[in-house]
């Protein structure tokens, strides 16, 4: 399950690095936009009530209740079909005023109507799953999951690419698009990516179709001793529904909070003067969709520290509520360990984006987007600045769940995305600023819930917080590791080609940080040691 987690996440990341290639950063605005709006949603559908029919149908195996596991089943496929349904419903009714109002972008409702029938099948295929891991039977859920992952990935890329270029080859031949006239590549091309965008997003709704087909054939195979007839779903269905209730409330909010930090970035985008992002990033045409779609190329850069750590964090927090039932001595150091390591790994994610943001960028962008390498360069460099919270705050959050303290994560995200929404409305709207702004926002709002949860953590668990450790010392190495770099880097620039300078520069950065890290003590041989009889005791 874990390296199914790690793959399905840096195939989610990095397929849109090409798939931006094709369709433009104002294509990746399109893109965005339709997951923005969806992305809530599914949460909520996907969130809540798979955990619920987990939880009921584990308890029941452990029973040895079999009519019960049969009762649940057939409630829980019309409980979700009528969530997945519902869920649809709503990305369709808002796609109109979300892509109008909000994202100021009508041409984005192609890739929202495009990726609303994803919720409905993710719905159906995560309700086999979800049955499975009642029984504690990963393997649907690991496999479904790169099912879906690689198929969104091939579909989506080679839908993009055959629309893109039958498109364009119209407008050469005939100066139209749909018929339309074009008097610039410019123009037509405006008229294209709406349309190549939203052929892209159905190979995610394409894969969502391919997992659940896989999930509805893998139960029916390995579980049908539980398949049958109930002729009193109300009972069960009524179940499922009273122990979801507490887990969509702790759903809604988080998703609320993401939605809210989301939406209004692109309200008070949409708000900032035209004239002036156009001369900003020298664009003429749909120039917020443009910006939007530069912010989330930055983003997927980013966003790939925070799921590696989220996926290493994983396989060391189950650890944590065993150590603090067993020994308070033991839990002290693990969850220092943790969070040090945490602060080690972000630290060296931010440090390659800052030092690197513009190399990077040109890699895969300078020969099909050079423009998106200018304009994202600052911002990715922010991203890496700002980027500890961020991944502390996954770490804290896994780790007060997994201590019985998920309640107290709920008031934290509702104060965090309340104080994104504000630096947001105060920083986005101006046009000198606009996505940068995001830094600052994003930064301030994870940083309050990283104080929150280690309050609760601290209070609850009599814990003490080594920061010397987790945070004083590992910045500092942080900080030496980049200017030391950052020196080199200058003087091998003028005299090396960009991407020879690019992998000695890399190794160097990761020599200079390792010596850092043991400089400060912070790593040493007895770590893996350490790590080996955290192994073997849990």
């Amino acid at each position: 399950m874990l390296a199914a987690t790690v793959i399905v996440k840096v195939i989610s990341a990095v397929y849109k690095i090409p798939l931006t290639a094709y369709i433009g950063a104002t294509g990746r605005g399109y893109f965005s936009i339709a997951y923005n709006l969806c992305m809530p949603v599914h949460a909520l559908t996907m969130g809540a009530f798979p955990i619920a029919l987990t939880k009921l149908i584990s308890t029941y195996n452990a029973q040895n209740n079999t009519n019960r596991i049969k009762g649940l089943r057939a409630a829980s496929k019309k409980l979700f079909s009528i969530v997945g349904i519902i869920g649809m419903a709503v990305v369709i009714l808002l796609s109109v005023p979300y892509s109008r109002i909000i994202a100021s972008s009508p041409q984005s409702i192609y890739t929202i109507l495009a990726l609303a029938p994803s919720i409905l099948f993710s719905c159906l295929g995560v309700c086999h799953r979800a049955f499975c891991e009642g029984f504690i039977d990963m393997k649907p859920t690991a496999i479904s999951q790169l099912i879906e992952a690689f198929t969104k990935m091939i579909f989506g890329l080679l839908f993009a690419r055959l629309t893109m270029t039958a498109l364009y080859n119209i407008y050469i031949q005939n100066a139209t698009v749909f018929g339309f006239s074009c008097a610039t590549e410019l123009e037509a091309l405006s008229r294209i990516y709406p349309i190549s965008s939203a052929a892209a997003m159905f190979g995610a709704t394409f894969g969502s179709i391919t997992s659940y087909i896989f999930n509805a054939v893998y139960t029916r195979i390995n579980y049908k001793d539980y398949s049958c007839k109930i002729t009193d779903k109300n009972v069960y269905y009524n179940e499922l529904l009273r122990f979801s209730a507490p887990l969509v409330l702790a759903t809604v909010i988080q998703s609320i909070s993401n939605f809210l930090d989301t939406s209004s970035m692109q309200y008070c985008l949409s708000i900032c003067d035209k004239a002036a992002l156009s001369s900003i990033y020298s664009v003429s045409e749909d120039v917020h969709t443009y910006v939007f779609g530069i912010y989330a190329t930055a983003l997927d850069f980013k966003n790939l520290v925070p799921s590696l750590v989220m996926a290493i964090g994983i396989t060391a927090v189950p650890a944590i509520s065993t150590a603090f039932e067993n020994r308070a001595d033991r839990f002290a150091s693990l969850f220092n360990e943790i969070l040090k390591y945490t602060s080690l790994l972000s630290i060296a994610g931010g440090l390659a984006l800052s030092l690197f943001s513009e190399e990077m960028l040109a890699l895969f962008y300078s020969n099909n987007n050079p423009d998106i390498v200018l304009n994202s360069n600052k911002l990715l460099f922010y991203f890496g600045v700002s980027i500890l919270p961020s991944c502390l705050a996954i770490t804290t959050v896994s780790c007060a769940q997994s201590l019985g303290f998920a309640k107290n994560t709920i008031l934290p995200f509702a104060i965090g995305a309340i104080v994104r929404v504000i630096i947001n409305f105060m920083l986005v709207t101006n046009s000198d600023i606009n996505i940068l702004a995001s830094c600052v926002s994003n930064f301030v709002g994870y940083f309050i819930i990283v104080i929150a949860n280690i309050i609760t953590i601290t209070r609850k668990t009599k814990v003490k917080i080594q920061l010397k450790s987790v945070i004083i010392k590992p910045v500092t190495a942080g900080i030496l590791t980049y200017f030391a770099t950052q020196f080199i880097k200058e003087k091998l620039s003028f005299v090396l080609d960009k991407n020879i300078c690019l992998v000695i520069m890399l190794i160097i950065f990761v020599v200079f940080y390792t010596i850092s890290l043991i400089t400060f003590r912070l790593i040493s041989i007895n770590d893996f040691t350490h790590l080996k009889k955290w192994k073997k005791s849990y």
